[in-house]
């Protein structure tokens, strides 16, 4: 079963990643919001709140374009009460899912477009990157306001295969990337083992802000690492320039210093740290995917 706990541990040069697949356009125009919420990030739970987060939410108004993330066969379109694409029924309301023309490691990729007001393509459309697909909207379960949620899903069109969106979105110009793990003496991922990145300093501190924020590693369950890093968390569009990166298991913090530079993807790995004493376990039900 796919899983953060199945993926072997990766072992990299410092501060070095595999060349990035940073495959997709953001799926929103200009003037929208086209950032990922920092508040429920893939494989995050809101502290143990709601229901692992399979991919990120681009907060908008309802109506706001939505366009291919990258090219591809729409292979779904329409509403998701028959077809279940998640854990039940009328999960992402209006949904759209598109094959993409490249594959990953000989396997198909597919882009998954949830919460749509409206539909503008039809299975079997080609679309082009950029392409309209739909409308924001806040169906099936985005009880907290409108957004689309977006996923990335590796090998197979279903819940368990996806993979972490901000890892597969090209950063902004002159922005990089960061991936991580953090495992135990055993070498297994730490879940939900807190994370803080913050700028030291930029390359380009006159136009760009500092940086300081806080995430957590994915939690257990049906969430997936990358193949070839076995990473447990990741950051994206991050000015270029020296970060310090700390993680902490709720009693101990260790903290390494990494690169980032535009267009690249930094590597920072923390080994043989403790699994939290506690840790709230994640609801089975939610207001969100």
């Amino acid at each position: 079963m796919p899983g953060v706990s199945a993926t072997p541990r990766a072992v990299f040069p410092a501060g070095l990643a595999p060349a990035p697949h940073a495959w997709l356009v953001r799926p929103l125009p200009e003037g929208a919001v086209d950032y990922p919420a920092g508040t429920y990030r893939y494989g995050s739970t809101q502290r143990g709140n709601l229901r692992p987060h399979h991919g990120v939410d681009f907060e908008n108004p309802v109506g706001t374009l939505v366009l291919a993330a990258g090219s591809g066969a729409v292979v779904f379109a329409g509403t998701d009460r028959a077809d279940q694409l998640g854990p039940a029924p009328n999960f992402y309301g209006n949904v759209v899912v598109v094959q993409l023309q490249q594959a990953y490691l000989y396997q198909p990729v597919y882009v998954l477009y949830g919460h749509l007001a409206t539909i503008t393509v039809q299975r079997g459309n080609w679309v082009e990157a950029g392409a309209q697909i739909g409308t924001v909207g806040g169906t099936g379960v985005a009880f907290g306001g409108a957004h689309l949620h977006f996923e990335v899903r590796v090998g197979y069109n279903d819940y368990d295969s996806t993979r972490n969106p901000e890892l597969w979105l090209r950063p902004y110009p002159r922005r990089g990337s960061l991936a991580g793990r953090v495992s135990d003496s055993s070498g297994q991922p730490v879940p939900l083992a807190g994370v803080t990145v913050r700028s030291q300093l930029l390359d380009n501190p006159k136009l760009d802000q500092s940086v300081n924020t806080y995430l957590t590693t994915y939690t257990i369950g049906t969430l997936n690492a990358d193949e070839m890093m076995g990473e447990n968390f990741a950051l994206n569009d991050l000015p270029p320039g020296t970060y310090v990166v700390t993680v902490s298991n709720g009693k101990t913090t260790r903290s390494q210093s990494v690169s980032v530079k535009p267009a690249e993807l930094a590597w920072v790995e923390f080994e043989n740290v403790k699994q939290p004493a506690t840790w709230t376990p994640t609801p089975t039900a939610s207001a969100t995917p």
